[in-house]
């Protein structure tokens, strides 16, 4: 089993010698509508921001004020077109001022999200509110103008406000398409926060503009009584601005070739690959591990299959596996060959094998679509590559992901270093919830480990959710060993502090036990625990445990690492948008604006440093995962990590926050990006990083997780 201790023994395998890895996309950039003055950028050193940001609130008082501004606009419409009565003048002035004092608002919510990222703010600055300054400004003239003459009773009765029409309302057709005006811009702020998002280029702003002075046009037709045909021609503008929208959207889902098709060669592998060597072009399926590696080869043999397995509570999964649950577990050391050959007897959708967090050549990556066809009922493929990372890994199927992992394909990749690891004992525990019931430690119930007080224990924490999670070690100090499989310089021991894991990540705990051992907890459920210690020492009572904080690993050990010198900025901005993913309207999840496959691909050489900024704009933590690459986190939310070099490949963006990263590029190939919540992955949020002159065979044109 996978969460066995291990002292010094592999896994079953068969072992042989001889031979047998800016705020905007580059096309943006310096456009005025998406940048500022690099003062402005997030995460600068220069720039401040609390480390509990308050960005997520801020945005939805934003939506609340917007909608408020429209809401008093159309009030004042409604109640401008009622007859005149003893309390209509002063509720026309209420509703105005509240407009223009929740314009205000916008504008003060605005500028504040501004210091914390242009992203968080640009549609509101740039767009809405100066739209809405315009249409109000044009709505309060025409109603004090009207106010001016009408106490002097020098009202105008021309074609524009007939005598007839006067008396029968509180103000003239014209001031009242002016309020309906406004209250159109502020309806279209709102449509550029909620639908269009960040950033928002030139072509939807001018359709909203058209939209607002279709929807005046119709009011004042309406309100003049106007022929049919001109109030009818004025309402067919509108629908079919709005419809041309709504169908070019989805036309350019359906009809867009994919993210990947500018590495895509789509013809013939053979003479595609003569005509890439002829124009110094390579494909990922020469960025594989040389059949002659020098190394001592591992062959281990995975088999997916559907089965049903007995949980040791004794309740039936109907699960997917490669032969156990979780699967076998890979353990090898430092210079040596992994050699996996992967088989799929009855997984209908296909499978594949990637290797999470381990940076192997891009043609072992196991990316249906970008660096191999899926592996069918009946196929195999065989994946190799050096050993040469010793950490905590895991592997996965990236074919229908989604569903596949989360019904058991799935097992640990660890590599041990040459002479080992110095702790007494190795223990692997992956916490993974298959439907409602959490396994942590491949168990479903309590359970415990018999070790020996005195002796150090290594805890290798693997999170397969899709959420992040946080476990508790309580009855002893403990320290962070590594983190996604890198080692943590100069950390110190802590004691009943949670340590959070994102989706997808991992972290390695030393703990020395005890006389009266130590228990693992997790925040997902209190009814499995891993209990380690002398037999019949371990306290399995989760009703005892001792509350504590949060590590924060920005802060944690000790840095030894001078960052060098950024070449370039990138940045993704993610949302939750109205958008069609295959076909199908969706409230998506964006980067930069777009959904797979239309996101643009960050082009990189080899050699390049990426200095990569990442926002969260949305209400849903995003677990970031680069495929083939760490990134050193920078700083989180303006604030610059002082702790130990932290290099991860998964990493948590929570609501309202911003990250930077340090991407080097450094492994050619057709990477993916995405988040690895998988369902947001699968609702679009999922990109390619990819290496000039390095070109697929494969199409990953819809979204299969």
């Amino acid at each position: 089993m996978a969460s066995t201790a291990s002292r010094s023994s592999e896994s079953a395998e068969r072992s042989s010698r001889g031979p047998s890895g800016s705020i905007a996309p580059a096309a943006r950039r310096g456009r005025w509508w998406t940048c500022l003055p690099r003062s402005w950028a997030p995460g600068r050193s220069d720039v401040t921001a609390p480390p509990d940001p308050v960005s997520t609130s801020l945005l939805l008082l934003d939506l609340v004020v917007a909608a408020g501004t429209a809401a008093a606009w159309a009030a004042a419409a409604v109640l401008g077109a009622r007859s005149p009565g003893p309390t209509t003048g002063r509720s026309s002035t209420l509703l105005l001022g509240a407009a223009m004092v929740l314009l205000v608002g916008q504008g003060a919510i605005a500028g504040i999200l501004a210091t914390r990222g242009w992203p968080f703010a640009q549609e509101k600055l740039a767009f809405a509110i100066p739209l809405q300054l315009l249409t109000a400004g044009l709505a309060v003239t025409w109603a004090v103008r009207e106010r001016r003459l009408g106490s002097r009773g020098l009202l105008p009765t021309t074609s524009d406000d007939p005598p007839a029409s006067a008396p029968s309302r509180s103000f003239g057709s014209r001031t009242i398409a002016a309020f309906v005006t406004a209250a159109a811009a502020a309806v279209a702020g709102l449509v550029a926060r909620t639908v269009v998002g960040f950033p928002l280029e030139p072509a939807p702003a001018v359709v909203l503009c058209l939209l607002v002075a279709c929807a005046g046009v119709l009011a004042y037709a309406v309100l003049e009584r106007r022929p049919a045909r001109e109030r009818t021609g004025a309402a067919a503008m509108l629908g079919l601005i709005a419809i041309a929208s709504l169908g070019g959207a989805w036309l350019s889902d359906v009809a867009s070739p994919g993210a990947l098709v500018d590495h895509a060669h789509g013809t013939a592998p053979a003479a595609v690959r003569a005509a890439d060597a002829s124009a110094g072009r390579v494909s990922v399926d020469e960025l594989r591990t040389p059949a002659d590696a020098p190394g001592v080869v591992r062959h281990f043999d995975l088999t997916a299959r559907q089965k049903t397995i007995t949980s040791a509570s004794g309740a039936a999964v109907d699960a997917w596996t490669f032969g156990s649950l979780p699967g076998p577990e890979i353990r090898v050391r430092v210079g040596e060959i992994v050699d996996v050959t992967l088989r799929n007897r009855d997984i209908t959708d296909g499978v594949t094998l990637h290797w999470h967090g381990y940076d192997v050549p891009n043609g072992e990556d196991g990316v249906a679509g970008a660096t191999q066809d899926p592996v069918m009922p009946g196929e195999s493929f065989d994946y190799r590559f050096v050993a040469d990372e010793p950490g905590t890994y895991w592997y996965h199927t990236h074919q229908g992901s989604l569903e596949g992992i989360a019904r058991g394909l799935f097992g640990a990749l660890i590599v041990l270093p040459y002479d080992g690891v110095p702790e007494d004992v190795d223990i692997l525990v992956p916490l993974h919830t298959f439907a409602s019931s959490v396994w942590l430690g491949g168990s479903d119930i309590p359970r415990t480990e018999d070790v020996a007080s005195g002796e150090s224990v290594r805890l290798r924490l693997i999170n397969t959710d899709q959420l992040p999670r946080r476990l508790r070690l309580t009855g002893a100090d403990f320290r962070i060993a590594a983190v996604d499989g890198r080692d943590l310089t100069g950390g110190s021991s802590v004691r009943d502090e949670a340590v959070r894991i994102p989706a997808g990540g991992r972290m390695d705990l030393v703990v020395t036990i005890p006389d009266g051992g130590v228990l693992l907890t997790t925040d997902s459920t209190t009814r499995v625990a891993l209990g380690i210690g002398p037999r019949g020492s371990t306290p399995l009572d989760l009703s005892v445990q001792k509350a504590g904080g949060d590590l924060d690993l920005l802060a944690y050990g000790t840095r030894e690492f001078d960052v060098p010198a950024v070449l370039r900025d990138e940045s993704m901005v993610l949302d939750q948008l109205p958008r069609f993913v295959n076909g199908a309207p969706l409230n998506a999840y964006t980067v930069n604006g777009s959904v797979f496959p239309h996101i643009e691909s960050i082009e990189v050489s080899e050699g390049d440093v990426i200095r990569l900024t990442v926002v969260n704009r949305s209400r849903d933590t995003h677990p970031m995962h680069i495929h083939g690459h760490h990134v050193l986190v920078l700083s989180r939310n303006g604030i610059a990590a002082t702790g130990a070099t932290l290099w991860l490949d998964t990493f948590d963006v929570q609501p309202g926050e911003t990250w930077q990263v340090m991407l080097i590029a450094d492994n050619p190939g057709i990477w993916m990006d995405h988040c690895h919540n998988l369902e947001h992955a699968a609702q679009g949020m999922m990109m390619a990083l990819a290496y000039d002159g390095v070109t697929t065979p494969y199409e990953h044109t819809r979204i299969t997780g």
